[in-house]
């Protein structure tokens, strides 16, 4: 019985890959970003200046903001994509059905961040984004 639901609720996403993706950040230590939306911190840069995070992966775009003492924050966006394991469910179509409404579908298009930051014009410490 078990096996007949994991049978039915199994799309080609699920099968090879998951739910969240792994995304790395690349900032100078220090600085954290948040999720624009909710002000939930996503990461913190600490050390090697890169940050990797598993993401959950959603339909649509994702905005973040880096912040960074002494420095501008940064708002950037994590896009989505078309995942490319969901054409395999050609062969079991209401894979189609599990992968859209788990948003598996989809993937984010960038797994590596680059983020630059500019110094704050009106902080008078010193901005260390080396």
């Amino acid at each position: 019985m078990i096996g007949s639901y994991l049978l039915l609720l199994s799309s080609c996403c699920t099968i090879f890959s998951g739910t969240k993706q792994t995304i790395t950040f690349q900032a100078p230590n220090g600085t954290k970003i948040y999720d624009a939306t909710t002000n939930v911190k996503v990461a913190e840069v600490k050390d090697g200046q890169t940050a990797t995070v598993q993401i959950r992966k959603r339909r649509e775009d994702r905005i973040l903001v880096a912040h960074h003492t002494g420095c501008m924050p940064t708002t950037f966006m994590l896009e989505t994509s078309f995942n490319g394991h969901t054409l395999w469910n050609l062969f079991f179509w209401p894979g189609f059905l599990v992968d859209f409404i788990t948003e598996k579908m989809y993937k984010w298009s960038t797994p590596i961040v680059p983020i630059e930051l500019e110094p704050d014009e009106e902080f008078t410490g010193d901005c260390d984004i080396s």
